[in-house]
């Protein structure tokens, strides 16, 4: 009997341990909050970034987009989000609760902002940008070819207002350019510190480089588009705006520019550098010192050391699930850099690592499931 109380008492004290290993997340202090859009539902899913780096599911956790959110950006205010739904072809725009994380459609009720009149003018956006002095957003749309509605590629630039957040279009938007050739457009990237916009062109293999003058018009620089490789999608511009780093999906390299006052680019030294197969994204932390690179189809996250630009690797990649279908789609930095998280929208789950100071990572206990195949994420405090 006393034996049989003592296997009893040793169960209870394994379960209460359980309960509590299990409570340790929604415990422990919300860092940030963690947004996330993919396919599954027309939402932006919120999740509660504990100081373990674990993912918590908030209260209020789903806010309503229409078909279908594919990219998000925040404000330099952190103040509001935008979301680009490609399906619609229009924006959303949100204002964050700082202490909640609640989202809140800007205006009152209105509906999505178009991104164009109409569907033959332009289609299909999958990239935001906002510049430094957060005054204008960028909307790369991809454009159509036959079978599907014809629609050039182009960019739409909306002028923010900066207290509630509403857009409007400025005179002559969308625009077209030479380098833009549907629908082979990708990702857009705006200098943190200049007035330059940079656009992925997909397998035309070239980067295209923009000055954006007062009014938010665009002009292509001199000696745009720039060679960047086979197939060029994510890309990403370093904090202090010296260089531009561009994913080549086909070559498996990640290209690195230096960028001129003009807005030119130039090929580094040393580059291209060679990461694991098929990056397809590519995130900076805030203070310069470490970039990730998402790899497609090796499904693992990649860390480089920058010194001066040039990349040196830190380990080895980083598997990003154990099995399944993962395609990481994107990657991102939570604002301490402090943890690292990647998008896998065939297993429908975000992987979480714990950055540490020389850059090395260790999985977080996840993947953190969802309920959507998770292609965008966005972390803000």
């Amino acid at each position: 009997m006393k034996a049989l109380i003592a296997v009893a008492s040793l169960f209870f004290v394994l379960v209460i341990s359980g309960c509590l290993g299990s409570s340790k997340s929604a415990a422990a202090p919300t860092l940030a909050f963690i947004y996330i859009t993919g396919t599954g539902d027309n939402a932006i899913h919120m999740e509660n970034l504990k100081s373990t780096g674990e993912l918590s599911p908030s209260p209020i956790s789903s806010f309503s987009t229409t078909p279908r959110p594919v990219a998000m950006v925040l404000h330099p205010s952190r103040n509001f989000v935008y979301v680009a739904n490609q399906t619609s072809n229009t924006v959303s725009g949100f204002t964050l609760d700082h202490a909640s994380g609640v989202l809140t459609p800007v205006g009152t009720a209105l509906p999505p902002t178009p991104v164009c009149s109409s569907a033959s003018v332009c289609s299909n956006p999958v990239s935001l940008g906002i510049n430094a002095a957060g005054t204008f957003l960028f909307v790369l749309n991809q454009g159509a070819v036959a079978p599907a509605t014809p629609a050039p590629a182009t960019i739409s630039i909306f002028s923010i207002d900066a207290t509630r957040g509403l857009l409007t279009p400025i005179a002559g938007s969308p625009f077209s350019f030479p380098s833009l050739v549907a629908p082979n457009p990708q990702s857009l990237v705006v200098s943190p510190t200049a007035a330059a916009l940079y656009v992925s062109n997909g397998t035309s293999g070239t980067v295209s480089g923009f000055s954006i003058a007062g009014s938010g018009v665009l002009t292509e620089v001199a000696g745009s588009p720039f060679t960047a490789g086979a197939n060029i999608t994510g890309l990403k511009i370093d904090p202090k705006g010296l260089f531009l780093y561009a994913a080549d999906t086909a070559n498996n390299k990640i290209a690195v520019f230096s960028i001129a006052g003009t807005g030119a680019l130039a090929p580094a030294a040393g580059s291209p550098f060679a990461t694991d197969l098929g990056p397809v994204a590519l995130a900076i932390d805030s203070t310069g010192t470490f970039l990730f690179s998402a790899n497609q189809a090796g499904a693992t996250l990649s860390v480089f050391k920058i010194t001066s630009g040039a990349l040196a690797a830190v380990g080895t990649p980083m598997g990003v699930v154990a099995s399944g279908s993962p395609l990481p789609s994107f990657v991102a930095v939570d604002p301490t850099n402090t943890f690292v998280y990647v998008a896998n929208p065939g297993t429908r789950n975000v992987s979480g690592f714990t950055i540490h100071p020389d850059g090395s990572l260790t999985p977080i206990a996840s993947p953190f499931q969802q309920t959507i195949g998770p292609q965008a994420l966005l972390i803000a405090q």
